[in-house]
């Protein structure tokens, strides 16, 4: 018996109880203009009790799955998904993204071209086609907890060198792919050699991981890009089970211990360092406010949008 050729890209989805954002991801990506290029699809879904697994065995046979019992997280389920891909390259995503025309052929020709592209990344666009400003940027620094992408003072003053810098916001308009610090998990391409060399994704770390693997690349020696004219529409948020206000809360804890481990590795901040009691403090104190936020804020349409939907978004354990 023939051997089946290798696909180009094997898409790799991380699913957790969103089966109507998952079936419209795998439809964008079958239905997208490939260009005579081959994929093929494996959705790792972390143990949802939506009719997820179900559904994906009754309207996509097709699709390869793998099947935890519990929520393991995007960096395990995405480990998982690469052990058992075939593709030249990774194709890892959200399982609320759409894709969006000839997205992958113009990322797949680019990394073809450019063999010490150990990693590119498309255009996010909010559903209305605006842009998300998380793409490709430069790595997080503390100035950063002022001047991130959703902040005030960001809104408020969206030219502020501090923003314009982190965000690479002035070339995401532009045509031709150009070089960053890190990519989105939404949507990131890898070739499967800087991938390994690179540590895989990192276990241990909830947020944060995506800078950490790319700082590993690019200390490999390899490149990482951001294609302007590479678009996909991600719905950020939506997917992955219901957002409650327990799950919010959990995301605001796992982010800013990412980010306090991330400082202190990436500013490489002795142990003994008392900067690290700083760096500590106004990261607590930041985070017990926005704990507070998510515990006493309402959102009526948000609230309507979850309403049935099993909890998920995040180990809890």
């Amino acid at each position: 018996m023939a051997l089946s050729p290798q696909p180009d890209v094997s898409c790799i989805i991380i699913s957790l109880n969103s089966r109507h954002y998952l079936a419209d991801c795998i439809r964008s990506i079958e239905e997208s203009v490939w260009r005579g290029y081959t994929h093929e699809i494996i959705v790792v879904d972390n143990g949802s009790t939506d009719g997820t697994l179900e559904q994906l065995a009754r309207e996509f046979p097709h699709v390869r799955v793998v099947a935890n019992t519990s929520n393991l997280g995007y960096c395990k389920a995405g480990n998982q998904g690469a052990e058992v891909s075939a593709g030249r390259y990774y194709l890892l995503l959200n399982d609320d993204i759409l894709i969006v025309d000839d997205a992958l052929p113009k990322i797949i020709e680019f990394m073809d071209a450019n063999p010490k592209a150990g990693m590119i990344g498309s255009r996010l666009l909010n559903i209305d086609g605006t842009d998300q400003f998380s793409s490709g940027r430069s790595f997080t620094t503390p100035m950063n907890a002022l001047f991130s992408r959703k902040s005030m003072f960001t809104r408020l003053f969206p030219n502020a060198v501090w923003a314009r810098n982190y965000l690479m916001s002035d070339r995401i308009t532009g045509t031709e792919p150009y070089e960053v610090d890190w990519l989105s998990a939404a949507a990131m391409m890898a070739r499967p050699e800087a991938f390994r060399e690179s540590g895989e994704l990192v276990e241990d770390y909830y947020y944060f991981h995506e800078q950490i693997i790319c700082k590993r690349m690019l200390a490999c020696g390899w490149k990482i890009y951001l294609h302007p004219q590479s678009k996909i529409l991600h719905y950020e948020g939506a997917g992955s089970g219901a957002r409650t206000a327990r799950v919010r809360r959990a995301h605001v804890k796992k982010f800013h211990i990412a980010a306090y481990k991330w400082y202190c590795m990436h500013l490489e901040i002795s142990r003994w360092n008392p900067v690290r009691l700083l760096i500590g403090a106004l990261l607590g104190g930041r985070a017990t406010l926005l704990m507070i936020h998510e515990t006493v804020r309402t959102d009526p349409r948000a609230n309507e949008a979850q309403a049935g939907r099993p909890e998920g978004g995040i180990p809890l354990g």
